[in-house]
């Protein structure tokens, strides 16, 4: 029942009401939130320009790193350890190369692990591998020799119906890892937190019918999160050759919306709402329907170096996105869900 990360809305609410305490630091590692994830990213400015102290763990510099009083290099996918069992057989991930001043996540993590907890049982980084393998009767090096593995026969992680083998539980005990034991529609838990135990529909916070004066003046329906074949969120945009893959930010929309508002296939676009404003490249398109356009997200420019932020306020989707609406358990977000209006480019201004 424990709930190991915070919320984000209310660690945003909190750097600036400092109750019930101040946040005075940041740890940003493998995040960007001024162009990523960090909805009203001018807020998100205001909150890193507030706190005290900030360390950024990244592969490449981002706009947020500007605000990093310390940066850690941290290492690719060839210069680290690891183990994967989720997707694949069971296997190693095996270091290929050491590059000078970087180091891997886990391996930052690690040390400052054993920093934070004098309780801290492993040594080095193998030590906790071979614990997390124990139950395959393997160490890291054992299974980095064989290459993969599958699980044998009856092993706890194989079998079907490991519900009625007791598997599933800490207990032992036949059934799921729930409260009540049984699979459950209806939730004990959320029950136990004085939430609705059954799924439920409520109006997201900016639709036509939940905000009919806003729709007046915003008649689009605004989705983002249009995904690219060679991006991932606010990343790889530096890479060159990822560039030419989807070298513009795009938003979608179809041909009688486009004519509607005198915009063509490739004309640079201007979607806004009372929020702000971002900048897209047209692609006209018959999947979008007539109510919509659909927005990529996590876009900046790290080719503009005449900007320190390499203009990230530009074409970021979150400029139109406010944060503090999530639902009554702190989940959600009106990212697929909002309201604004297109226009074709005449100035950025």
């Amino acid at each position: 029942q424990f709930i190991w990360r915070c919320q984000t809305d209310k660690v945003i609410e909190q750097i600036f009401s400092e109750k019930p305490y101040p946040v005075k630091g940041l740890w940003m590692q493998t995040c960007n939130p001024l162009s990523g994830i960090g909805l009203d990213p001018k807020l998100w400015q205001k909150a890193l320009e507030k706190l005290d102290f900030i360390v950024g763990v990244d592969l490449f510099m981002t706009p947020s790193l500007r605000y990093a009083d310390i940066i850690l290099p941290a290492a690719t996918f060839l210069e680290k350890d690891g183990v994967r069992s989720w997707w694949v057989p069971l296997q190693t991930i095996n270091k290929a190369v050491t590059v000078k001043g970087c180091r891997p996540d886990v391996e930052i993590n690690f040390e400052l692990s054993k920093r934070f907890d004098p309780d801290f049982k492993w040594e080095t980084i193998h030590d906790l591998f071979d614990e997390i393998l124990k139950p395959s009767g393997m160490s890291f090096d054992e299974l980095a020799k064989k290459g993969w593995a599958l699980p044998p026969e009856n092993h706890a992680s194989r079998p079907y119906f490991r519900h009625e083998k007791g598997l599933l539980r800490s207990d032992g005990k036949p059934g799921f890892a729930t409260p009540s034991g049984k699979f459950e529609l209806y939730s004990t838990l959320r029950e136990k937190w004085d939430l609705k135990p059954l799924p439920y529909f409520k109006e997201p916070p900016f639709t036509p019918v939940s905000r009919p004066d806003l729709f007046k003046d915003y008649p689009l329906i605004l989705s983002t999160g249009r995904r690219s074949p060679a991006f991932f969120h606010a990343e790889h945009r530096n890479i060159p050759w990822l560039r030419t893959l989807d070298p513009d930010p795009v938003v979608e929309i179809h041909p009688d919306t486009a004519s509607k508002n005198n915009i063509s296939n490739g004309e640079w676009v201007v979607v806004e709402n009372w929020m702000g404003k971002a900048r897209f490249k047209a692609k006209v398109t018959k999947i979008i329907p007539r109510w919509m356009v659909m927005a990529a997200h996590g876009w900046w420019f790290p080719e503009k170096k005449d900007d320190p932020l390499f203009h990230t306020f530009e074409s970021n989707i979150n400029m139109l996105i406010p944060m503090n609406e999530q639902g009554k358990d702190g989940l959600g977000a009106p990212i697929k869900h909002l309201l604004c209006r297109i226009r074709k480019e005449r100035g950025w201004t």
